[in-house]
């Protein structure tokens, strides 16, 4: 029997960012492959049952908080899994923080295996916010006894070795699209008005403020909101009132800002470019699923990004607090329409190759299966 799997995460569905996503979708292939799959997450949604059956997955969710900092809501997590000690043989922690220090905690002292998934690198990253919380350097010590610890792309993985942890215990294993299920099933939409799309929180790391300066510098150029349009998908934040900023550019006609939508995937269908300015990412959920729509992609050259987009061959790498670039790169897009269509196929099959979700469940199945000896 292959091993069962407890993944803990502080959010989960209806929560559905990216690191949430790609739980669940990685969750469902794991089911598919015979593996038992749990997951622990916190009762944010009071309309959500704290148990149920989802797609093979086995969900909890507690009424408590689920271990951030060092010293704090530690004993109910414990309890948890000393509980549900029969259920599980691996405990998959997504991100670290002090939730995965437990989880190792736990797995050692029962004899199982414990698991860390990184998100991110740099300041914003996992452990550039853990490190500045008061007991790093002790948890930092339990970390370094988990049996395995995911990067999902090269920063991440030279980040952890700049962190300490043993070489033959760091896994470089990338998120993955489902390509299958992302897939373009009709022809791009008239480029009579290019429209390029813009998906993810209305917040700074996105680089909203950067696309619409480059939306200005093209109103500038003639490339106004008769030949393209914005559309950005996500959730809007108070602190952060890009409409306003829009209309101050004098941009707002060109740009159209839009929930997050349950039919992503006919966004896609009907855009012709995805725009990615962010100042930080871990490996983009939104990338990979562009990419496999066989849509031309901007993005900066990022952590993860640039192990997916190589330079004007499936995507053009801009860098970061660029609105110059990037407008020079939308523009590119606008007037080489047959390059754009190769840059493209390209990108499809990029990560059809490498980037697939079968594959990386694949590669999470043997991990599993070699830390428990089920071989």
């Amino acid at each position: 029997m292959p091993p069962r799997i407890l993944m803990v995460i502080h959010q989960f569905r209806p929560i559905a960012s990216g690191a949430e996503l790609q739980a669940e979708r990685l969750a469902q292939k794991l089911v598919e492959l015979g593996h038992e799959v749990g997951v622990l997450t916190q009762l944010r949604d009071l309309q959500s049952a704290p148990y149920e059956k989802i797609n093979g997955i086995t969900v909890h969710r507690v009424d408590f908080p689920l271990s951030y900092w060092p010293h704090r809501d530690i004993g109910n997590q414990f309890r948890f899994l000393l509980k549900n000690r029969h259920t599980y043989d691996i405990i998959h922690s997504h991100q670290c923080f002090n939730h995965a220090v437990i989880g190792t905690v736990v797995s050692r002292w029962l004899g199982k295996k414990s698991i860390i998934k990184i998100a991110c690198a740099g300041d914003i990253g996992d452990l550039g916010v853990f490190s500045g919380f008061k007991g790093f350097k002790w948890v930092q010590k339990v970390l370094h006894q988990t049996d395995a610890i995911i990067a999902i792309s090269r920063e991440v993985e030279k980040e952890l070795y700049g962190y300490g942890f043993p070489p033959n215990r760091v896994f470089r294993i990338p998120n993955g699209v489902d390509t299958n299920q992302f897939k373009r099933s009709r022809a791009f939409p008239d480029r009579s008005t290019l429209s390029f799309i813009l998906i993810g929180r209305r917040t700074p790391q996105k680089g909203i403020d950067i696309a619409l300066k480059a939306l200005k510098l093209l109103s500038a150029r003639g490339i106004n909101e008769e030949k393209i349009s914005l559309r950005l998908y996500g959730l809007d934040y108070p602190e952060y009132d890009y409409q306003s900023m829009a209309a101050k550019t004098g941009v707002l006609p060109m740009v159209q800002f839009l929930s997050h939508t349950g039919s992503i995937k006919e966004s896609y269908q009907d855009a012709h470019c995805l725009i990615l300015p962010s100042r930080a990412e871990g490996l983009s959920n939104v990338l990979l699923e562009a990419m496999s729509f066989e849509m031309p992609v901007i993005a900066t050259g990022i952590s993860g990004t640039v192990d997916v987009v190589s330079h004007e061959k499936n995507g053009i790498i801009i860098q970061p607090e660029d609105p110059e670039a990037l407008a020079s790169a939308m523009e590119f897009i606008v007037k080489n329409p047959e390059k754009s269509y190769h840059m493209g196929v390209e990108a499809r099959q990029k990560v059809v190759e490498e980037f697939s979700l079968d594959e990386t469940a694949a590669r999470y199945s043997e991990l599993y299966n070699r830390l428990t000896c089920h071989v």
